[in-house]
């Protein structure tokens, strides 16, 4: 944990903060619904850039005692040809490793695949969560999956709700109330998920 609290301190936030305050304009909004919140924690958002970790990391403030969190990764189905060969190359898993990213065991079932993140969390860590899966390019929110309501249903924590919002130029990342999910079922879970995060359009 101190290894990632370090790397996510002293590199991600400063060095991405400066290099996407350079190509972005990037407002941040509800930064104040932040205020003694505290890991455990399921920080969920909607899927807009390959960016959207680092956006939420930056858009905290500095020490905040929500970091370092860690994050659920993928190496496979990337349009990119760039993304495809650094995934060949190892890099990407490499970048994942320093970065607190953590596979994601698609299709291996929910049940396997909430174990890492459930066992973080029982440490009292922060898991990044997008429910969409992939990346959305429209303004609407896409499909989400049942995942992310099983984590919070297993580990019962509070779930911090992001919606992030972009336009050539421009990111806004808009920071909701934590809330607890309480569903009878995941996908009744989803569905409030999807609504908290709709509300913050």
């Amino acid at each position: 944990m101190i290894f990632y609290w370090f790397i996510q301190y002293f590199l991600i936030w400063p060095i991405a903060g400066i290099i996407l305050r350079i190509f972005y304009k990037i407002e941040v909004r509800g930064r104040e619904n932040l205020t003694g919140v505290r890991a455990p924690l399921i920080i969920v958002s909607n899927h807009k850039t390959l960016l959207d970790g680092f956006l939420i990391v930056i858009s905290m403030p500095w020490l905040s005692p929500i970091l370092p969190g860690r994050y659920i990764t993928e190496e496979f189905d990337f349009r990119s040809k760039v993304l495809r060969l650094i995934a060949r190359l190892r890099i990407l898993k490499l970048f994942y490793l320093l970065t607190g990213g953590f596979p994601s065991g698609r299709g291996q079932g929910i049940e396997k695949a909430i174990k890492f993140p459930t066992r973080i969390l029982e440490k009292g860590g922060t898991v990044l969560m997008f429910p969409e899966g992939f990346l959305i390019r429209g303004d609407e929110l896409g499909y989400f999956y049942h995942g992310t309501s099983a984590l919070a249903l297993e580990a019962k924590v509070l779930i911090l709700p992001i919606h992030i919002k972009t336009r050539r130029g421009y990111i806004r990342v808009t920071f909701g109330k934590v809330f607890n999910l309480d569903a009878a079922s995941r996908e009744a879970g989803t569905e409030i998920l999807k609504k908290k995060i709709q509300d913050l359009q």
